[in-house]
């Protein structure tokens, strides 16, 4: 189940970006920009002025990031031609899909 976290203080924004890059990290990019979307468009239209200050560069970056490279496959076809979803696996550097 995929949780989009609150938003409003630094330390909820903070954990916002900690939630996306997670997201990230295991493979689900989709869903972590779009809470770095959502995040940013939240804290332009707040104006929170220590999210502003503190987060809101980490979450342009961020986004930059994914606008300027290709993301990483994260799915592959098993034998009998099945795509399959599953654990990152560090020692390969993609995710590897396990059923």
């Amino acid at each position: 189940m995929k949780i989009m976290p609150d938003f409003g203080t630094v330390r909820e924004n903070e954990a916002a970006f900690e939630v996306a890059v997670a997201y990230i990290a295991s493979g689900d990019i989709e869903c972590g920009r779009s809470i770095l979307t959502a995040l940013r468009d939240h804290i332009c239209s707040t104006g929170e002025q220590k999210s502003v200050q503190w987060i809101l560069p980490k979450v342009l970056e961020t986004l930059e990031a994914f606008q300027t490279c290709t993301p990483p496959p994260t799915a592959h076809v098993r034998e009998e031609g099945a795509v399959s979803h599953g654990a990152f696996d560090p020692n390969v550097g993609v995710r590897l899909m396990r059923s």
